[in-house]
């Protein structure tokens, strides 16, 4: 049933309906985060309820448009985005429009030239920093500082697993001689030839070499001068002219006689096949026919005498930091030039390279103004610190690079001697035979004593193993026997056993006042390892801190060891950890020349870092800090080149949090990087970053 109902009848004078304006049924943009310079398509729908033709029209307040496409009832527009654009802003508008000239409009939004949420650092791979200081990249594309290592300081190896500031500090000396202590770079010595590393990164298995093929190695051979100017066993002289020219055969093979043991007058200093005691062990009471080159210096010696010349008169050349005087083939670096510090005023035979300038007696200072000379031992045009004072204490070596190898001597001033079987004393031996008997002794009163125990001359003429040890926290007390040491000894603390002390009282407790940080060393075994090739050892290294940053140098300066004692003169070597720096290479990619008022605005950054449990507390705060900038190069026309000293801002991350966000539109720059700083607290300590995570925003500046 069909029901129809009335209702009021229309006027006929009632006006009609008004038209009303276009529809929009709907708008997209391909993208709504857009790089600098990138390009979105954008496109509308609409409907005019009046059923008449629409006619579409684009405007942008920034970027540019193509020339739009229309159809009856959409219109699509590519929008090429300028280099930045206010954040949060709508650039573009389309208003489209009815044969009644009504119109509707809709807008686009958009974010310009970076997204907070984009990581924009890659994993790490090589190449991708501006600089890694003190840090290694590791084979897991991480960041290690430092590189993990597995060998302490040893006499042996004196290396660091990474950059450290090193310094050495006289402790004491107790000695009839005089000495000056120096180093060297162990790859010098390599790159000048002296070391045939065998193809291994280890040097523990490296030999010296023999390049003349004359029984005496290439680096004893420079020490003092023994090749001959001719044939085929010439080396080049280390020097600037040979003060004495007297050759003499040793074994049917020419050498040259050593400056550094021979008179003012260059009198002949070699004698052959004289009768001597076999330093062999076992063989001490053996007689022998042995050659012997070199005499030992007079009570008085004119500066000329028992000298190579160079910078000191009595340093070997070679050792000497390189100079005009040594014709710049010097390679030491010379930290100590004199160790004395007794209650007179000379040095053994007046054979010190400086002179000896205090009379106080055992103050823990040497009696010459350190501070007068570099940390090389060349004079200053100009001393900080005049005077004999308590900074000459110590002496800074500088930054030493990591996996740098470097090497200790010791430059001994007293006349060797020769009495094996007694007082266990050896002259130095230059060459030997295949059996190990020595064949050529040298007879001088300047001796040169390496960290490296296979380096040094003189014959172990005992070869017990270990050569010796120590409680190296416990002091010296005479009646203590080594080979029984229950009486007169410390326990060891961490096993028990007993074992005679290492350095004089006076030493241990200067050690305990704050000049030297308040070190107690701890009552711990430390020893002296025998040579693989039968000769003697000459420094004794024990771990003065817990931490692995402080040793003490104990150097026996006896050719063929004397009483062993390892504390003729002491330093405490200190390593102070350089902080480890990675700066990153420009991260984002906005063009070199972008528009100057587009800047870099918001950062959000994320770390991913371990710091062990164990490491101690930084004196700084975290171990491990990270910093962003936004000048990170500077471009020009196109052509950007890297800011050395960019404006760092600190990433400020709360309170167990590993993401921050930061306002950088304040600095007004477009080159992002960011760096890390990883501080070890100390030796034990090992840090590693996994990955960061950055994210960014452009913005408009004034």
């Amino acid at each position: 049933m069909l029901i129809l109902l009335a209702g009021p009848a229309m006027s006929a004078s009632q006006p009609p309906l008004a038209p009303l304006p276009p529809a929009i049924r709907g708008t997209t943009q391909s993208l709504k985060q857009v790089p600098s310079r990138g390009s979105a398509l954008l496109r509308v729908t609409a409907t005019d309820p009046q059923g008449s033709a629409l006619s579409f029209t684009w405007t942008s307040t920034a970027g540019a448009l193509s020339a739009p496409i229309h159809d009856a009832g959409a219109s699509t527009v590519t929008w090429t985005a300028p280099d930045c654009i206010i954040t949060g802003s709508q650039p573009v508008k389309v208003s489209v429009t009815n044969a009644h000239g009504l119109t509707s409009e809709a807008t686009f939004s958009f974010t310009v030239g970076g997204d907070r949420d984009v990581d924009r650092q890659p994993p790490f791979a090589e190449g991708q920093f501006e600089s890694l200081d003190n840090v290694h990249f590791s084979g897991n594309s991480t960041l290690r500082h430092p590189e993990p290592r597995p060998n302490p300081v040893t006499a042996e190896q004196v290396v660091f697993s990474s950059d450290v500031d090193l310094s050495l500090s006289f402790l004491s000396t107790y000695a009839l001689a005089s000495h000056s202590l120096g180093w060297l770079y162990y790859d010098d010595l390599v790159a000048r030839g002296y070391v045939e590393t065998r193809g291994t990164p280890d040097s523990s298995d490296d030999l010296l070499k023999d390049a003349n093929n004359n029984g005496i190695t290439d680096l004893h051979e420079d020490l003092y001068n023994l090749a001959p100017p001719f044939d085929l066993w010439a080396r080049p002289y280390i020097g600037t002219t040979r003060r004495c020219s007297r050759y003499f055969v040793s074994g049917g093979l020419p050498y040259s006689e050593p400056e550094l043991a021979m008179n003012g007058s260059c009198a002949s200093a070699f004698t052959r096949e004289v009768s001597l005691p076999d330093a062999r062990p076992g063989r001490l009471n053996d007689l022998i026919p042995v050659d012997v080159v070199g005499a030992l210096a007079a009570a008085q010696n004119p500066a000329a005498a028992f000298s190579d010349g160079g910078l000191f008169p009595r340093i070997p050349n070679l050792l000497e930091p390189a100079a005009p005087g040594n014709r710049h083939m010097g390679l030491g670096h010379l930290a100590f030039l004199l160790t004395d510090d007794d209650s007179d005023r000379t040095t053994y035979k007046q054979l010190g390279p400086v002179q000896d300038r205090d009379e106080f007696f055992e103050d823990g200072l040497p009696d010459y103004d350190v501070s007068a000379y570099t940390p090389d031992g060349v004079l200053r045009t100009t001393n900080p610190d005049p005077g004999i004072t308590p900074l000459d204490r110590t002496v800074k070596l500088g930054r030493i690079q990591g996996g740098r190898e470097i090497v200790f001597f010791l430059v001994t001033y007293y006349d060797a001697r020769h009495d094996p079987a007694g007082d266990g004393t050896v002259y130095p031996c230059l060459k030997k035979a295949l059996d190990g008997r020595c064949t050529l002794h040298l007879k001088t009163s300047t001796s040169v004593f390496f960290s490296k125990p296979g380096w040094n001359l003189d014959q172990d003429t005992r070869i017990t193993t270990p050569v010796v040890e120590h409680n190296q926290g416990c002091s010296f007390d005479p009646r203590c026997n080594p080979i029984r040491p229950q009486l007169y000894s410390c326990q060891v603390a961490s096993t028990g056993q007993s074992l005679c002390g290492w350095l004089q009282p006076p030493s241990l407790e200067r050690l305990r006042t704050p000049a030297y940080g308040n070190l107690v060393p701890p009552k711990e075994r430390s020893w002296v390892p025998r040579a693989s090739n039968g000769n003697m050892p000459h420094l004794e290294v024990g771990l003065a801190t817990p931490s692995q940053d402080q040793w003490l140098l104990g150097f026996e300066d006896l050719n063929g060891g004397g009483d062993r004692d390892f504390a003729n003169v002491v330093f405490l070597l200190k390593a102070v950890a350089i902080p480890g720096i990675a700066r990153s290479h420009v991260i984002n990619d906005t063009p070199p020349a972008m528009d100057s008022h587009c800047a870099i605005s918001r950062v959000r950054f994320r770390k991913h870092d371990w710091i062990p449990s164990w490491c101690s507390p930084s004196s700084t705060g975290d171990s491990i800090t990270y910093a962003v900038a936004s000048d990170c190069d500077v471009c020009s026309e196109g052509v950007c080149q890297t800011n050395p000293t960019p404006t760092w801002v600190s990433v400020p991350f709360a309170p167990g949090l590993n993401e921050a966000v930061m306002d950088l539109s304040w600095l007004g720059g477009s080159q992002l990087c960011w760096k890390a700083q990883m501080t070890k607290p100390d030796f034990l300590c090992h840090l590693e970053i996994f990955n960061v995570d950055i994210g960014y925003e452009l913005g408009l500046v004034p």
